[in-house]
Order: structure tokens, then C-alpha cells, then sequence
């Protein structure tokens, strides 16, 4: 492979974080926002938005499953490390490739049962929010499973030196890092 395909991995990869982060930060000031305003309406003139709970219990799906998929994008999702810090290099690699290729396996199947599982929502809950029906906004699920079990299968066949973090993105705002 060639170092003009690492470096375009590599600007779509910080793009796409980029996005990712952009797209949480906007999401988590909207839902702190609009969960003021609601504690402000109802303490205060007894009052509050019909849609708001509901909305902001879609945000905290949409949040859950952005996160998850930003997480995975980073390799910072959950993982149990023993038998890679154990194992020798060699036999460690392969280890990592095979896994990868297990979680994306077991993430394709959750996409496909979110995919049937918003597919009956459909069908049958007519229930609507901000004038479109709940099921559309659920489709974050299989979306983000589909998009989780593309990131693992880029695991299973890119080079190991593609995947590495540059030290100059290690300990960005937001990865629970102190800053020294």
C-alpha cells in the first residue's frame, strides 16, 4: 500500500471525527438547552413543551448511538485488552484483526434486528413527533450499527500503521484526559 492511500485514510478518518464531534457537541448543547427551557417553563409559570420529553428522549438515543460509533471510529470502544498485552506482537495482530472481525459480524446482526425492529415500529406505532412519525427517528439505530460493523471490517483489512492515533491527536478535549 502506498503512502498517498495512508494519507487520504488518514484526512477522511480526522474528517469524519471532526464531524462526529461537531454533531455530539451540537446535539448534547441542544438537549442541555431545551431541558432548561422545559425545568424554566415548568418551575416558573407552570407551564412546559409537550414535545420536549420526547424529543429529548430521541436525543439521548441519538446521543448514545453517535457516541457509540465515535467511539468505535477513535478505537476507544469497550474492549478487554488481557490477551493483547499478553501475547506476543505477532500472534497479538492477529488476535486484534479477529476480533474486529467478530465485532463487526455482531454488529451487522444488530443492525439487521434494529432495521426489523424500527420496521415494525413503522407498522404498527403511529405515534408522531415534530410532525414525522417516531420510526424515522430510530433509524439512528441500524444506521449506526451498519456504520459501527464498516469501521470494524476496516480493521480486519487495513494496515496496523493506518490505524495508529498520531501522538499530535492523543488527548484531544473530551477523552477524559487531564491536561498536563
Amino acid at each position: 500500500m502506498n503512502n498517498r492511500a495512508e494519507r487520504t485514510f488518514r484526512a477522511v478518518s480526522r474528517w469524519t471525527d471532526r464531524l462526529e464531534r461537531l454533531l455530539l457537541g451540537v446535539l448534547v448543547a441542544g438537549m442541555v438547552g431545551l431541558a432548561a427551557v422545559q425545568i424554566v417553563l415548568r418551575n416558573v409559570w407552570h407551564t412546559g413543551l409537550v414535545w420536549a420529553e420526547p424529543l429529548l428522549g430521541m436525543g439521548l438515543l441519538w446521543l448514545t448511538m453517535l457516541g457509540a460509533l465515535a467511539a468505535t471510529g477513535r478505537g476507544r470502544h469497550l474492549s478487554i485488552d488481557l490477551a493483547e498485552a499478553l501475547l506476543p506482537r505477532s500472534v497479538s495482530a492477529g488476535l486484534v484483526r479477529a476480533m474486529a472481525l467478530f465485532a463487526a459480524v455482531v454488529c451487522v446482526l444488530l443492525a439487521w434486528a434494529a432495521g426489523r425492529y424500527v420496521g415494525f415500529q413503522r407498522e404498527l406505532d403511529p405515534s408522531r413527533l415534530l410532525g414525522g412519525p417516531v420510526w424515522k427517528y430510530q433509524l439512528i439505530v441500524p444506521v449506526a450499527f451498519w456504520l459501527m460493523a464498516l469501521r470494524f471490517a476496516v480493521r480486519v483489512v487495513a494496515p496496523a500503521t493506518w490505524l495508529a492515533v498520531p501522538k499530535a491527536d492523543e488527548g484531544l478535549p473530551g477523552e477524559g484526559r487531564v491536561a498536563s
